[in-house]
């Protein structure tokens, strides 16, 4: 089922062949519409925020990105019924494509909840690197954010660590409600309930390009 959900949703899925270590992978030559803006999603799990998002702003081309066949194929299930026309996904790892897009092309980048990987054996795995961060900033526009959640100790400590060695980049917080509380145009999802339940408190936080 879950391939045939993506055989039918195949429009809405970047390939390989859209792009090469010749050409830049442009968007909106993907869509049928001039996107106000461009949001990239990365790990968007369950797709609760992305649709919502989308069905929200037609305007704006929503990039999701999520390397697990059950949440891309739930997705696009919802796309489909939905008639959503501003998503586009890339069914796997993000670092693989982050290299292929123009400079200063998104407006925002999502990464809510990303795993934490807690064991310190395990750091590297994590999504949040050094290296991955200044991609990151060569594909945001200048004062576009990079909005980040995590429900884990260990990663929030992590997420200030690394952006901390980043210059270019600059935490939006003034009061700690800044990072205690949603932002209001974020909806919630199965996995922050589902943290709020189990008594661990979702952080959220907000660094702009500069």
């Amino acid at each position: 089922m879950n391939q045939l959900a993506l055989q039918e949703g195949a429009k809405y899925l970047i390939k390989n062949c859209d792009f090469s270590s010749t050409s830049k992978l442009i968007l909106e030559d993907l869509v049928e519409f001039k996107p106000k803006k461009i949001i990239l999603e990365i790990g968007f799990g369950s797709g609760e925020n992305l649709l919502k998002s989308a069905k929200m702003n037609p305007d704006v081309l929503y990039l999701g990105a999520d390397p697990f066949l059950n949440t891309n194929a739930k997705c696009i299930k919802a796309i489909l019924n939905y008639n959503i026309k501003n998503i586009m996904i890339w069914p796997d790892d993000i670092r693989k494509i982050i290299e292929f897009f123009p400079s200063n092309i998104f407006s925002e980048i999502k990464i809510l909840f990303p795993d934490p990987w807690p064991k310190f054996k395990h750091k590297n795995r994590r999504l949040i690197q050094d290296n991955f961060l200044i991609s990151l900033y060569n594909v945001l526009k200048i004062n576009g954010i990079i909005t980040l959640a995590t429900d884990h100790f260990i990663m929030k400590s992590w997420i200030l660590e690394i952006f901390q060695n980043n210059s270019g980049f600059q935490w939006t917080a003034e009061t700690a409600n800044d990072w205690r509380i949603k932002p209001i145009h974020y909806v919630a999802t199965k996995y922050e309930q589902k943290a709020i339940n189990e008594n661990r408190d979702p952080h959220w936080f907000i660094f702009k390009k500069i």
